[in-house]
């Protein structure tokens, strides 16, 4: 049988040459599926954490491979990677990762150069540790952004944070709220409202009362624009407000307007996400109103007292969940979605009452994604005009220009937050 380590760094390789997500290469490696579930752990655990630390393992092979290893030895430059992160940043004993890769590499004939290259990294292992800074992990069509948008002290705390195991929120549902010892039951702890953050400690789906539908999976930032919806219309009956959700899949806000009492239409381009959003709502048992539709293309004959706009977007703030992206250039694709995020917002205008609101929002850390591209809209659309979001929402993350940026290390929370961006606009 394949070792897990072996797995392991062809799952590297395949996200290294084809920019694959993660859990895609996962998925379809097949001796991977093989494993049990012990290992499967295992490989997640050293193949994320291998990301994560991405640039600083590049600048350590580039220090001690002074001849870099022929493209046909892509997989071997992996084995050496996910070594290099065992023997330096996991709790892994330096033999047991040094004495596998050696046997592993000995079907390329490269065990010689391999055993060579990671004794000297492990006995130099105290002064590498001592140089490498964990700025280096940041792509540059990030970083440069950070730097200019928010400053050093700002790279180098992100930079910190997304080192780090992300955490698991879940939202319960609040008629269940109440009924039960939710932080025993499911090991974890309440962080905000009705949202409790899990140990780490085993598949979701094998949760008590998952298959109940007493609560779902989301990220606290995440619940942060329903919340501030509720808030837009706390003196409304929520059963007469008309909201349309721009990109619903895989239904947290669904779940949470439903929730609230809105008439929801939820809107989803992709009919594979949308499959998903139906087996959510069915185990939920939920019921709303979804088009398998692009926006760009909507027609509507009613206009909506709110629309929330779910963008497509980099994801940047989703560094820790996603460390796939770190290795990724997505500079031009940046500007792609930006035209995208852009299109979306001027379809809205012509979609919503006078009166009304847009609540725009992505997972992302990019300014281009947010504050520039919000204050561009609003110069040409002097027809809108900010919402000044309440201090309850306002001091979970920070406030720029009367928009919230919310970090991954923030430190209101333990374990900090997802990335997130959010405007309210109001049209006049």
């Amino acid at each position: 049988m394949t070792n897990s380590r072996e797995i392991a760094a062809q799952i590297l390789t395949e996200i290294h040459s084809s920019y694959h997500f993660f859990e895609n290469s996962i998925t379809n490696n097949k001796d991977f599926s093989r494993l049990d579930s012990r290992d499967k752990a295992f490989v997640r655990f050293i193949i994320l954490n291998t990301l994560r630390r991405n640039g600083q393992i590049q600048e350590i092979i580039t220090t001690f491979i002074k001849k870099p290893l022929k493209k046909n030895n892509n997989f071997i430059l992996n084995l050496i990677r996910i070594s290099i992160c065992q023997i330096l940043f996991l709790n892994v004993r330096e033999y047991s990762a040094v004495n596998t890769a050696v046997e592993i590499s000995k079907k390329y004939n490269l065990d010689k150069f391999v055993n060579a290259l990671l004794r000297n990294i492990c006995r130099h292992k105290i002064e590498i540790m001592k140089k490498t800074r964990t700025e280096i992990n940041i792509p540059k069509w990030i970083k440069n952004d950070i730097l200019k948008s928010f400053g050093k002290k700002k790279l180098h705390e992100i930079a910190k944070s997304i080192v780090d195991e992300p955490a698991t929120d879940i939202k319960i549902k609040r008629r269940y709220h109440k009924q039960e010892n939710w932080e025993e039951i499911l090991n974890g702890r309440f962080i905000h409202n009705q949202v409790i953050r899990l140990n780490n400690d085993g598949p979701i789906d094998k949760k008590p009362f998952f298959k109940e539908g007493f609560w779902w999976v989301q990220s606290l930032s995440a619940t942060i624009p329903v919340n501030i919806i509720s808030s837009m219309f706390k003196k409304s009956k929520k059963n007469n407000i008309s909201v349309l959700e721009i990109g619903a899949a895989p239904g947290g806000k669904t779940f949470q307007l439903i929730e609230e009492g809105f008439q929801v239409t939820s809107l989803e381009i992709s009919q594979r996400r949308t499959r998903r959003l139906k087996e959510n709502l069915k185990r939920l048992n939920y019921k709303t109103n979804i088009l398998n539709k692009d926006i760009l293309n909507f027609k509507s004959n009613k206009l909506f007292d709110c629309i929330l706009i779910d963008a497509p977007c980099t994801a940047s703030g989703l560094i820790r969940k996603k460390p796939e992206i770190l290795i990724m250039d997505k500079s031009v694709n940046l500007e792609k979605l930006v035209i995208k995020q852009r299109k979306i917002l001027e379809k809205s205008v012509s979609l919503v009452k006078k009166g009304g609101y847009i609540l725009y929002c992505v997972c992302s850390i990019h300014s281009k994604e947010g504050p520039k591209l919000i204050e561009g809209f609003l110069r040409k659309n002097n027809n809108f005009e900010f919402v000044l979001l309440d201090s309850e929402h306002a001091k979970l993350g920070e406030i720029f220009k009367g928009m919230l940026q919310l970090f991954p290390d923030n430190e209101k929370f333990k374990d900090g937050l997802d990335g997130f961006f959010i405007a309210a606009l109001k049209k006049k």
